[in-house]
C-alpha cells in the first residue's frame, strides 16, 4: 500500500532566534535612551480595577507632577489619560484595541512623540492584565505591579508569573481589607517566596501619606540609576 506522503520532500522549520528577539532589541533601545537622559522609566502592571491609575495620581503628590510623563495603555478610551491631565500630569495615550499588553514597538512610537523634555520620570501604565504583559520588555527600569484587596489574596498563586518580575508589588485599597477578607499575611508570604527581592507597599487613596514610602523608593532608585553614570 502506497503511503500518502511518499516522495514529498519534508521540510523542518528552524527558529533561530526567540519570539521576543525583535522587541527586546527595540526595549534595549527605549532604556539605553531613556537613561542618557536621566528618565526613569516604571512598567505598572495589575488587572483591571486594581488602582493603577490612583497609584500614580497618588506617587505624584509625592514626585513632582511636572517631572513625570505618563503613557496610558489601554484597549479603547482616553478616560485615564484625561483624568491624569487634569492632575496636571503629561501623558500620552496608546489604544491596542485588541491587544492585551503593550510592546516595546509601541512604547519607542509614543516616546518618539512625546515631549520628555525635563522629565525625570516615564510611567508607563499597562493594559489591564496579570497574563499578557508578564514578561514582556518595553524597556523599563523598574517594573511594578498593582494588586487590591478586592481582588482577594490569591493572586500571587494564580499569577506567580507577574509576581516573580516584579522591583515592587503595591497593595492598594488597603482601607477595605477588612470588607474584602484580605489575607495580607498570606499575601505577602505568598509574594516573599516566589520573590525574595521585591519591596512589597500597602496603599489606601483616603489616606494620601500612604503613598510616600512608595514615591521615596522610586526617587532613591532613580538616583541611584544617575550617580551610577556620573
Amino acid at each position: 500500500m502506497e503511503k500518502k506522503n511518499a516522495g514529498k520532500e519534508e521540510k523542518t522549520i528552524k527558529i533561530g532566534r526567540k519570539v521576543s528577539a525583535a522587541n527586546d532589541e527595540i526595549a534595549d533601545d527605549i532604556l539605553r535612551t531613556l537613561t542618557d537622559k536621566g528618565a526613569f522609566c516604571i512598567n505598572i502592571m495589575g488587572s483591571p480595577g486594581s488602582g493603577k491609575t490612583t497609584v500614580i495620581e497618588g506617587l505624584a503628590r509625592f514626585i513632582s507632577p511636572s517631572e513625570i510623563a505618563v503613557i496610558q495603555g489601554d484597549l479603547e478610551s482616553d478616560i485615564d489619560k484625561r483624568r491624569m491631565e487634569s492632575s496636571g500630569i503629561y501623558a500620552y495615550q496608546i489604544n491596542t484595541h485588541s491587544g492585551c499588553h503593550l510592546n516595546a514597538r509601541m512604547v519607542s512610537d509614543a516616546i518618539a512623540d512625546m515631549q520628555l523634555s525635563g522629565k525625570k520620570y516615564l510611567l508607563i501604565e499597562n493594559v489591564g492584565n496579570l497574563v499578557c504583559p508578564a514578561g514582556v520588555n518595553l524597556g523599563q527600569h523598574m517594573n511594578i505591579v498593582v494588586s487590591s484587596t478586592t481582588e482577594g489574596s490569591d493572586k500571587p498563586g494564580k499569577y506567580p508569573i507577574i509576581f516573580m518580575d516584579a522591583d515592587m508589588v503595591i497593595i492598594s485599597k488597603l482601607d477595605l481589607k477588612d470588607a474584602a477578607g484580605f489575607d495580607e499575611k498570606g499575601f505577602t508570604d505568598e509574594i516573599t517566596r516566589l520573590n525574595s527581592r521585591a519591596r512589597i507597599f500597602k496603599t489606601s487613596s483616603r489616606e494620601q501619606g500612604s503613598f510616600r514610602p512608595a514615591a521615596e523608593f522610586i526617587i532613591q532608585r532613580r538616583d541611584y540609576l544617575i550617580s551610577k553614570r556620573s
